[in-house]
């Protein structure tokens, strides 16, 4: 048996401290796990789980306590799913680890491996699936031995009896499927190759990405039943990173978020009134990173009927992500804030949520740049997992 007494209970403390200083939030750091390989992990809310791939190739499942956030077992290798997956290193190729795919029966698992004896290489790379199956037994299967395709995205709609996987072949052209269903892949339209696969809305059966229009970034809907390319963005400054959500702030109506020129996030709404009808999705919030700093891997999550933003930032002179920051899109009562202590210079990066019973808590990855100032990503600069609580708990 694994003792998490420990660590559990730091993050308790941890927790409750910072519940009792609501009214005056200060920024704070604690650690999840030291295990310094558990990089790039992602979490299934629905099954309090989160899946990663170590040095090895071996993609784990660990737990999440749903009260204090702690991971069981700390190292986060609970059970051994695929002994024969990526590595550590392949996300240099496929620039994301393992991600869950929300299915009516239950989130699964897609992630890449590659031919069993050949090179670690885009043309012997393959989607995988992993399934709990009876008896909370996990099954994997390839979609395809044939088809060279990495990198897979999962549908984010809970409850879909329908799910969809993005991915890319080793030419970097993007494709995206039903799960069930090999016949339906397509290509995405519109996407230049690239390693980074097209990311979908969540709530609706559509992909949102960007593409050049006349020398800029520019947001764009794809619907996949109708096969429509919308235009949603035609303003100023290369957009990325874009997501889609329904948001409560605005009766569940659907927003999208837009980061542009790596500096300021803006917030787009479907205007009803008084809008041009070439153009109607419009900025309606923003935020701009403070003085001298990029913003980086932002995500949006609801939380009791509000939105949120968490996202690293890249403060000068800085060449990587330092802080862990979190926003509201509330124009009433804006929220911007750091949240994680900085008292010590450290890389903090990949951030993700996971909503605990007391309240969201975003986990990251920290690295110590002095190991390596040339490359402060590197494995020996891991001092494993860190949370912070943002203060947005009961």
């Amino acid at each position: 048996m694994r003792c998490i007494c420990k660590f559990a209970t730091g993050i308790m403390l941890a927790f409750m401290a910072s519940q009792a200083v609501f009214a005056q939030f200060a920024p704070n750091e604690t650690l999840v796990s030291p295990k310094t390989t558990l990089i790039d992990f992602e979490f299934s809310q629905s099954r309090a789980q989160f899946a990663w791939v170590d040095e090895a190739g071996s993609l784990w499942l660990g737990n999440v306590d749903r009260d204090t956030g702690a991971f069981q077992p700390v190292d986060g290798m609970g059970i051994l799913i695929d002994s024969d997956a990526m590595t550590t290193k392949d996300v240099w190729i496929t620039f994301n680890g393992p991600e869950w795919v929300l299915s009516a029966d239950g989130d699964k698992i897609a992630y890449t491996k590659f031919l069993k004896g050949r090179p670690h290489i885009p043309s012997n790379a393959r989607v995988a699936i992993a399934s709990e199956g009876v008896r909370s037994r996990w099954s994997t299967r390839m979609l395809s031995r044939d088809l060279p395709r990495n990198a897979p995205y999962g549908s984010e709609t809970e409850g879909d009896r329908d799910p969809r996987l993005t991915y890319v072949d080793n030419e970097g052209r993007h494709f995206w499927r039903s799960l069930g269903d090999a016949s339906t892949e397509s290509i995405i339209p519109g996407v230049e190759p690239s390693p980074k696969p097209v990311r979908q809305v969540r709530g609706a059966r559509a992909l949102i990405y960007t593409i050049n229009v006349d020398g800029v970034r520019q947001i764009v809907r794809y619907d996949l039943d109708s096969s429509t390319l919308e235009q949603l963005t035609f303003d100023a400054g290369d957009k990325g990173a874009p997501w889609m959500w329904r948001a409560p702030e605005y009766g569940g109506e659907f927003v999208f978020m837009a980061l542009v020129n790596n500096t300021e996030l803006r917030i787009y709404r479907q205007q009803s009134t008084g809008f041009d009808r070439a153009n109607p999705w419009a900025p309606v919030y923003a935020i701009a990173a403070p003085a001298g700093s990029k913003i980086s891997s932002p995500e949006p999550f609801v939380y009791q009927q509000k939105s949120y933003i968490f996202m690293a930032m890249v403060n000068e002179p800085n060449s990587y992500p330092s802080d862990i920051w979190i926003s509201n899109i509330e124009t009433s009562a804006p929220l911007f804030r750091r949240v994680s202590d900085n008292s010590n210079l450290r890389l903090r990066s990949d951030p993700e949520v996971f909503i605990t019973s007391r309240g969201p808590l975003i986990y990251y990855n920290r690295f110590d740049p002095s190991v390596n100032p040339d490359n402060p990503y590197c494995l020996p600069c891991s001092e494993g997992v860190y949370m912070a609580n943002p203060g947005l708990g009961l």
